[in-house]
């Protein structure tokens, strides 16, 4: 059973790729299972997995390296209910250092059912090409320190969402990124391509790019530091909606959201919504490299029928927890008493990542 790690940057689309991915070898008839990883409770990436009929479990409240025992737990508990030939694993889109962190503690003293087999480090090419530009970046200067040793520690850098950069644009960033990484074998991506998945696949299969066993240098107080600028917020709303259609009001919600924090010069790291009706759900993500709200996703949502729809939604915005958690409730409060929308609060969890104390480190 091979362990197929995928990292990389908040809302860099590894879970799209894993998706895609997953269809692919389970129409090969392979078995294929999937572990996603956030720092909140209430996951939307789950959720929507499962909705597609795949297999999948989750590590919460913190990421791999620090929940190692329950990520050790998790794999078990996949391969006991499923035996499957392949396991993604997603980690949470601020966590850096897995070679020695989780990498190396599985292949070398807690071997499990799963084997290493590949690390793929994302990046949303549009995010990386203000880097290598030198160009002012969306996050500060601690957040993007993980970003760059997230790059690091990888041998394969997936330079995904090309298909959201002019040819210009493409081009100069496989350029700049064959300078600045020479060593590493750098794909470009559309993870809604099918023959990019294909390509994505064989890499990760192929015995000739073994993964990688060089701890990287970290350093620990920078890397909190990072950590500590981010909060997330989960919400787990109950919709009970009336005229013009459960899925209207719910594209209404979402798209309140989504203005409340763009107007407000939110840093969005990423939102992720999952709208679930009765036999019907969708997905909708943003980050602040989108300059406008995808209306073809909002129009799916809109499409949704029957009631209550319950909405879960991700937040990981950096900046101050209580502000943006307040800034979160009020938007809603508002929508509801606006769009005459009865909602009901369910569930919720908020949070700034703590500390990241490795359950075990294995340097070089």
């Amino acid at each position: 059973m091979d362990l197929h790690l995928v990292g990389g940057f908040l809302g860099s689309g590894k879970t799209t790729a894993i998706i895609h991915a997953a269809r692919l070898m389970l129409a090969r008839g392979k078995r294929v299972g999937i572990i996603t990883n956030e720092q909140g409770r209430h996951l939307v990436d789950t959720g929507f997995i499962r909705g597609l009929d795949m297999s999948a479990l989750e590590v919460t409240g913190g990421c791999f390296c620090c929940q190692l025992d329950d990520f050790e737990q998790r794999i078990e508990e996949i391969s006991d209910r499923l035996n499957p030939d392949i396991v993604f694993a997603e980690s949470v889109g601020s966590c850096a250092d897995l070679v020695a962190t989780v990498v190396k503690p599985l292949s070398e003293y807690r071997r499990t059912s799963a084997e290493p087999a590949s690390l793929s480090v994302f990046t949303d090419s549009r995010l990386i090409l203000r880097y290598l530009r030198g160009q002012e970046m969306p996050f500060s200067e601690a957040v993007m320190y993980i970003f760059e040793k997230q790059i690091e520690e990888t041998d394969l850098l997936i330079l995904n969402k090309m298909d959201l950069l002019t040819d210009a644009d493409a081009g100069d960033l496989m350029r700049l990124a064959a300078d600045r990484y020479p060593q590493k074998t750098r794909k470009r991506q559309n993870s809604h391509s099918r023959e990019d998945i294909e390509d994505w696949l064989a890499l990760i299969e192929s015995p000739g790019l073994p993964i990688p066993q060089r701890s990287i240098e970290l350093d620990y107080a920078h890397y909190a530091s990072g950590e500590a600028h981010f909060c997330w917020l989960d919400r787990v709303l109950e919709l009970h909606l009336q005229d013009r259609g459960s899925g209207f009001q719910a594209a209404e919600l979402i798209k309140e959201i989504l203005n409340g924090f763009i107007h407000s010069g939110a840093r969005i790291a990423h939102i992720k919504f999952l709208a679930d009706a009765p036999n019907q759900s969708k997905k909708i993500s943003f980050t602040s490299l989108d300059a406008e709200i995808n209306e073809k996703n909002l129009a799916e949502v809109e499409n949704l029928n029957g009631s209550p729809v319950t909405m879960t939604i991700n937040a990981m915005i950096e900046g101050d927890l209580t502000q943006h958690s307040k800034a979160l409730d009020n938007i809603i409060n508002l929508v509801s008493k606006k769009k005459d929308i009865q909602i009901k609060e369910t569930a919720r969890f908020d949070r700034v990542p703590g500390y990241p104390r490795s359950t075990i480190r294995i340097g070089n």
